[in-house]
């Protein structure tokens, strides 16, 4: 199937978008005279042939996971865990009545990237799905397709470790992150390693992350957008503590030990501490910042009503695009007259 660039007419509401999120409508292809046909206004990528095995690329120089090229994405991202809570927030960029706004693209792997601006800056919504090797494939490919330097945001959900983190509230990894792994060779019978492993702590764009804790306070309130330390697992069950009586996990006390190792540890999820990380060996390209929504207190066992998530999803969504807004990124960026649009 031959990859074609088209402009995707907006999403006028957010339920509409969720709407097309669920169903299953009839595939959208680019007629011979350039016009959409079909009812999905987002461009589906294919199968196709790739080249280079180190790192997969089309004759278009189109990305393996992603499916994006030069000229789809924005050195300014905004990553999020689900393709509904990206169409929810690109209700947010820039539109217009006369023309088409944004570029939607969907991967054959289920990437979906939202290419618009806002307030005039150009922007990406990436939607990065769950885990530190998800998040791998959209750092990695994301830069491969931009010049110059990227400002990345990562708007996540989180478990709170312990007080004061509370349901709702927004958790600016602003004091680092960490990372703990479950290490198979201590469940070889005999041995004696112990079964998780925690790393060191590594720590965002200072200049970015003030600009979303910042943000975030004006959006939520002080009291409830905390500078907060987080701790990214290799997993959501064993990694993360959560008990069961079908798997020999040994991880009844891994909660305490987060908290006895990292003391102001107070979010615990799956992606943050790889963005840092990778932004850390980037050798200065990439300025990363997080935050995460409370869905659950791990230390009472509490979960978030379903009806508040999407009102905090658009709360903190407007904070991380204003701070992507006014980061300053430097020299060196892509000419915005080569962006789709």
């Amino acid at each position: 199937m031959r990859r074609t660039t088209v402009y995707i007419p907006p999403y006028r509401h957010a339920q509409a978008a969720q709407k097309k999120a669920m169903a299953s409508p009839k595939q959208a292809m680019l007629a011979q005279d350039g016009t959409l046909q079909g009812q999905d206004p987002i461009l589906h990528i294919g199968k196709t042939q790739f080249q280079n095995a180190d790192f997969p690329m089309d004759e278009q120089g189109r990305t393996y996971h992603l499916g994006t090229k030069r000229g789809e994405v924005a050195n300014k991202i905004l990553s999020v865990g689900s393709t509904k809570r990206a169409m929810l927030l690109s209700q947010l960029l820039d539109h217009s009545d006369n023309e088409a706004h944004l570029f939607e693209i969907e991967s054959d792997r289920g990437f979906l990237t939202i290419t618009g601006r806002f307030k005039g800056s150009p922007v990406s919504i990436v939607s990065t799905m769950m885990g530190m090797a998800n998040m791998d494939f959209v750092i990695r490919e994301c830069l491969a397709v931009v010049e110059g330097p990227l400002a990345m945001v990562r708007l996540g959900t989180c478990g709170a470790i312990q007080p004061p983190a509370h349901l709702g509230n927004f958790l600016v990894a602003s004091q680092g992150s960490a990372c703990v792994r479950r290490d198979p060779d201590a469940f070889v019978p005999g041995s004696t390693l112990t079964p998780y492993l925690f790393s060191q702590a590594i720590l965002p764009d200072a200049a970015l992350s003030s600009l979303l804790q910042q943000h975030c306070a004006a959006a939520l309130g002080e009291d409830k957008a905390l500078h907060a330390f987080n701790v990214t697992a290799d997993s959501f069950y064993s990694s993360q503590g959560r008990p069961s009586t079908h798997f020999d996990d040994r991880n009844d006390d891994l909660l305490a030990s987060l908290a006895r190792t990292y003391p102001n540890a107070l979010s615990l999820e799956m992606e943050t501490f790889h963005l840092f990380d990778l932004a850390r060996c980037s050798g200065g390209r990439i300025r990363a910042a997080a935050v995460a929504i409370v869905l659950a207190e791990r230390y009472t066992n509490d979960f978030i009503a379903a009806s508040e998530v999407e009102k905090l999803e658009g709360l903190a969504g407007l904070a991380a695009l204003t701070s992507l807004h006014q980061y300053e990124l430097g020299l060196g960026i892509q000419n915005e007259q080569t962006l789709t649009v």
